[in-house]
């Protein structure tokens, strides 16, 4: 999905796959079920215990390219979903992660593993920085392109929109976005002109320029 090889088709139910087989509350499992004892066959992923680690534990890292991902397609509900299952904001689980409540993991245990401890490896930041990303260039949808500033959010379809600020190339785009459909189909409106397509251009001798977004 994210390399753009795969047909939608194909795309689409190998997300819709991995969200009935591995998604859980609490993320999305590297794999499931996971293995009972040791095997030759994957020696390493084996040694960990079910549900831990490479052993079908839950690698917030790798989920934040399925919030991408899901946002790609379109699934913007889903993209939000699991944007909320890893985010410490939303948490309420604190003693039993036994780590920082306001720390993003890079992995944890899934719910029913036989390993002690829950929250393990904090403080790497991998996942923090794959985390903003996602939120912000995929779920708002502001993100750089070569010929200006992108904007074509996924947000969930009960927000009624946003306000951003970002300043690209030396310019700041403030950005009002309002939804009026449940789509993410985009029109920009730059400094009062419409634009073709999700790309804010860089404004020629200008250093802000106000750009409205409608969704629908």
């Amino acid at each position: 999905m994210l390399g753009g090889v795969a047909p939608i088709e194909r795309a689409e139910k190998a997300m819709a796959s991995m969200h009935e087989k591995l998604n859980s509350e609490f993320g999305i499992a590297l794999l499931w079920p996971p293995y009972e004892q040791g095997t030759d066959r994957v020696r390493g992923t084996s040694t960990f215990p079910p549900g831990a680690k490479e052993n079908g534990g839950i690698f917030c890292h790798a989920n934040t390219w399925a919030i991408i991902a899901a946002a790609m397609l379109g699934w913007s509900d889903r993209a939000y979903q699991y944007y909320r299952q890893i985010l410490p904001l939303a948490r309420e689980d604190a003693d039993r992660l036994m780590v920082e409540p306001y720390v993003l993991l890079p992995e944890h245990l899934r719910p029913g593993s036989s390993a002690v401890r829950y929250g393990s490896q904090r403080w790497l930041t991998g996942t923090a920085s794959w985390t903003y990303v996602a939120g912000t260039q995929w779920i708002l949808g502001i993100r750089p392109s070569y010929d200006g500033l992108r904007i074509a959010p996924a947000i969930p379809r009960d927000w009624p929109g946003f306000r951003a600020k970002r300043v690209f190339r030396g310019v700041t785009f403030n950005i009002t976005v309002k939804r009026q459909g449940e789509g993410n189909d985009v029109s920009l409106v730059v400094d009062g002109k419409p634009v073709e397509g999700d790309v804010a251009p860089l404004p020629p001798g200008k250093s802000e320029v106000e750009v409205e977004v409608t969704l629908s």
